[in-house]
């Protein structure tokens, strides 16, 4: 709808606009110049709506005012809407206009071509004579037909006769009926408008003008004055509303004197043609600058998704398992356990022996002296402090062994596996989260070979009850992977 009331006014303009400038523009530059001035309201009326993408306005947070209450009320609609009783009249009265003219015209065209007589043809347009025509007219934008009166080419000089018949053809040569129902859509939108009427006037006879023009160039005074009587014999002649006849009612006597004064005028020279034709080129490259715009409000962006909530703290933990035994045996379940803290370490010692709190306490620094340097993981997820396994054993012969499990990897010799591997991240009853990542340390000595140590590092794993069940299964998992790895090498 705001189409239709943009393309109004607009139009309107152009056409008041058209109306003032036709004049002069045919005064210097010719009346075909003047003619083509309308185009411009045409043109107008063919262009689209334009679309422009604006950024989408922010939404507004609600506002909660505290001890008040605000109600809205929303007014009931009128049960008579007058804009709406007035749009409905207005394409109303358009469409009507439309049905009106076209049948019209058509009904004259059946009537002409009723009991016709074919003359002859000019290419493809075919010369006929009827009783329904008084005048000269042209008829038909595809099948083109210029009707004479009946007796027409009997009743005329030669001279006359080419003359007529040479303006009829111009009109088609020049495509001056498509104009005319091109620019009806144009008029049926104004159908109220006192302005488009007389702008449709305007037209014809420009477009009038513009055909005498071209028939008239190169010819000679001579043709000249015959040509302006055949224009006056025919001034009286019949509105034939779409059709283009030699001349119609729509012409008052100012007017044909108007046209008749046009046949004067000293043909424009080349250079003012050229610049009729660039004042018209840019008149139409002004035109998107008057288009009607529709506002389109671009997606707005999905607001950010809202931050997981921060999970359980990982629990920090670093733990020494010292196992040492003199017997064979690989039962530990039967080991004395001693729970030490030192250093801010905790250090589970196991034995098969009797010892003493200080032999223990000599036996942890000496087995954490020869322990391989273990730095603290980086900061951030992961980071220093979480559950770190380090496992030492120390067997008959005075060999140790060191299985490491711990969340980054463990700059050592000796060490197998590459990167470690993440097992899995869980939680215990009280929230907390454990998260384990293996990679497997082992010095050799004597005739101990890795998969001893792995295996035997395994059964300590498998033994210690401090370390979460879950973690504790997936951690033998881990260490199985690394024995049968360690078969298929040899």
């Amino acid at each position: 709808m705001s189409w239709l009331v943009d393309t109004l006014v607009t139009t309107g303009a152009l056409i008041a606009l058209v109306l003032v400038l036709r004049r002069p523009v045919a005064r210097h530059f010719g009346p075909g110049m003047a003619y083509a001035l309308w185009l411009l309201p045409l043109l107008r009326m063919l262009l689209p709506t334009l679309t422009v993408t604006v950024p989408a306005a922010p939404v507004a947070e609600p506002v909660f005012i505290a001890g008040e209450v605000v109600t809205t009320t929303t007014a009931a609609a009128p049960s008579f809407d007058p804009w709406l009783a007035l749009t409905v009249l207005w394409l109303g009265g358009a469409m009507l206009f439309l049905a009106l003219r076209l049948g019209g015209y058509f009904l004259l065209r059946h009537r002409a071509l009723r009991g016709a007589q074919l003359i002859e043809r000019r290419g493809a347009v075919r010369v006929i004579e009827s009783d329904a025509i008084a005048v000269p007219a042209a008829f038909g934008v595809i099948d083109q037909i210029v009707a004479l009166p009946r007796g027409f080419a009997e009743a005329s000089d030669p001279v006359a006769y080419e003359l007529a018949l040479a303006h009829e053809l111009e009109h088609h040569a020049g495509r001056d009926i498509a104009v005319n129902f091109a620019m009806q859509p144009l008029l049926a939108l104004h159908w109220f408008n006192p302005l488009a009427w007389a702008g449709w006037r305007a037209l014809r006879r420009d477009q009038e003008a513009a055909c005498d023009a071209r028939v008239l160039a190169g010819r000679d005074s001579a043709a000249r004055a015959a040509y302006a009587r055949l224009i006056a014999d025919f001034a009286r002649g019949p509105d034939l509303a779409l059709a283009s006849p030699m001349a119609c009612a729509v012409l008052t006597e100012k007017s044909i004197v108007y046209r008749l004064r046009s046949l004067t005028m000293t043909e424009p020279s080349t250079t003012r043609r050229l610049a009729g034709r660039l004042l018209i080129a840019a008149g139409v490259l002004a035109l998107p600058l008057t288009a009607s715009i529709t506002y389109a409000a671009q997606d707005a962006p999905a607001p950010p998704a809202a931050p997981e909530a921060p999970g359980a703290p990982l629990k920090m933990e670093k733990k020494i398992v010292i196992v040492e035994k003199d017997s064979g045996s690989k039962d530990d379940g039967k080991l004395k356990t001693r729970v030490v803290t030192k250093d801010g370490k905790t250090v589970v010692f196991k034995t098969d022996k009797d010892l003493s709190d200080d032999e223990i306490d000599k036996k942890v620094d000496e087995a954490m002296a020869g322990m391989p340097d273990m730095p603290d993981a980086p900061g951030g997820p992961g980071g220093p402090g979480e559950h770190r396994i380090v496992i030492r054993r120390m067997g008959p012969e005075g060999m140790a062994k060191h299985m490491t499990f711990d969340t980054e990897t463990i700059e050592g010799k000796n060490c197998k596996g590459g990167e470690p591997t993440e097992v899995d991240e869980s939680s215990d009853a009280d929230g907390q989260r454990h998260r384990i990542k293996i990679k497997i340390c082992a010095r050799e000595f004597a005739k101990t070979t890795a998969a001893d140590a792995i295996r035997k590092a395994r059964d300590e794993v498998a033994n210690d009850k401090g370390i979460p069940a879950d973690i504790r299964a997936k951690v033998l998992k881990q260490l199985d992977e690394e024995l049968e790895r360690n078969a298929k090498q040899g």
